[in-house]
């Protein structure tokens, strides 16, 4: 087949983005695909995406113009075949907010958070603790990676992780801080069925799963032996299939979780998730016991 991979673009992801596309794009190449990378970044990518005239498009592409449904839309438009989720999942998964809205509504557990729309009305430290309690996370309602995430302890803490946060959005939720097993589920659909890969306990070295954390060397450890019990286990298999369902996931999403109790708290879908060679779904799909390539191939025969 003939295969374009979107990748960079201009968010704060773009360097993650180039990596998972470099990623996909090898593994594509080695089933024997004929394969071209295409970085959204340039001003004149559609009319090479349209010389190209590919069989279908694998978007590698992570943040605001890739994960938003913007990049989505038009290739709908261009009807060009693409893996992954349509403009409506891309819309609600890319903000944290509608992502919760939609747990809640479905009684899917989330942290309790305050919504932040407007830099000028944003609650004063004592009104967040008094809230949410001590530490909390500050973040972009619409950035990934964790890019401008912050764990606050203290009224100083606070206003500089107000600072940071709003250098990447102008939307942000303060949540509650959940000191518990962070635990990530990938989930891919193939012909209108849900398939959950092995859940992965991220422990890391600090209390928050940061950048550095995610994709430097010595960072978080990916770890198969869950210290949890069974229906705990169960309840993330079926939050993470339903969920997905309601909001209409395509290709393959990563979901995110802390379990404390046994009870598992949604933080965020990612509806394109991390492709480099160090990334967790990548890695689930190993322990699944599956070869890479074939599993990207699966997907793209699956959006045709």
């Amino acid at each position: 087949m003939n295969i374009v991979v979107l990748f960079g673009g201009t968010s704060p992801e773009r360097d993650i983005s180039l990596r998972s596309g470099e990623n996909v794009a090898a593994s594509l190449r080695a089933r024997g695909h004929q394969v071209e990378t295409l970085d959204t970044a340039d001003p004149n990518f559609v009319a090479k995406l349209l010389q190209l005239k590919p069989d279908c498009v694998f978007p590698a592409l992570h943040g605001a113009d890739g994960e938003d449904g913007k990049v989505q839309g038009l290739l709908g438009m261009l009807r060009i075949p693409f893996v992954g989720s349509d403009v409506r999942a891309s819309v609600i998964t890319m903000d944290k907010y509608l992502t919760k809205l939609v747990a809640l509504q479905n009684e899917i557990p989330t942290p309790s958070f305050i919504y932040i729309y407007d830099r000028n009305a944003a609650p004063d430290y004592v009104s967040v603790v008094n809230e949410l309690g001590s530490p909390f996370i500050v973040k972009p309602c619409d950035v990934g990676s964790t890019i401008g995430l912050s764990l606050v302890t203290s009224a100083s803490e606070y206003e500089l992780s107000l600072e940071e946060a709003f250098r990447f959005s102008d939307r942000l939720l303060v949540e509650e801080f959940i000191d518990g097993y962070e635990i990530t589920v990938g989930v891919f659909r193939l012909k209108d069925q849900f398939f959950v890969l092995p859940p992965i306990w991220v422990v890391k070295p600090d209390r928050v799963f940061d950048y550095d954390t995610k994709y430097k060397p010595g960072g978080a450890k990916h770890v198969y032996d869950l210290p949890i019990s069974v229906e705990a286990r169960e309840r993330l298999t079926s939050y993470s299939k339903r969920i997905c369902k309601i909001v209409g996931i395509g290709g393959v999403a990563r979901l995110d979780y802390i379990v404390k109790d046994e009870t598992p708290y949604l933080l965020e879908i990612n509806s394109i998730p991390g492709m480099t060679a160090e990334s967790l779904v990548p890695d689930e799909v190993r322990k699944a016991g599956q070869d890479f390539g074939q599993f990207l191939e699966d997907l793209i025969r699956d959006a045709l």
